[in-house]
């Protein structure tokens, strides 16, 4: 299990998370170009928080899941409270499969 910690990075309506500090984490299948017409060759399993579990891949040009949805990623950052800056946990529980959760301060 390989887990890594960044700071979200996120747009103004708060539809994705910028992965480009833990790239190195993802496999290279699941890459894919800068449209839906140039998908990877495998789909990823992508949990946010405690939100069901989504297939996506990765837009390596804009270093984002491609799925951009308010039901998906805004939910998992307006439910958990998190703002830009705040520490996020990025755990590959498997290949091809992760799980991203709000780092909890130990205070």
């Amino acid at each position: 299990m390989q887990v890594r910690i960044f700071p979200l990075s996120t747009n103004k309506e708060r539809t994705y998370i910028l992965l480009t500090e833990v790239m190195d984490i993802f496999e290279p299948a699941i890459q894919g170009g800068r449209s839906k017409q140039q998908r990877a060759k495998q789909l990823a399993k992508v949990q946010y928080g405690n939100c069901p579990v989504i297939e996506d891949d990765i837009d390596f040009t804009k270093k984002i899941f491609r799925s951009r949805s308010k039901f998906v990623v805004t939910k998992f950052l307006d439910d958990f409270n998190v703002k830009n800056g705040d520490l996020l946990k990025l755990v590959k529980v498997a290949p091809y499969s992760y799980v991203i959760t709000r780092l909890e301060s130990e205070n």
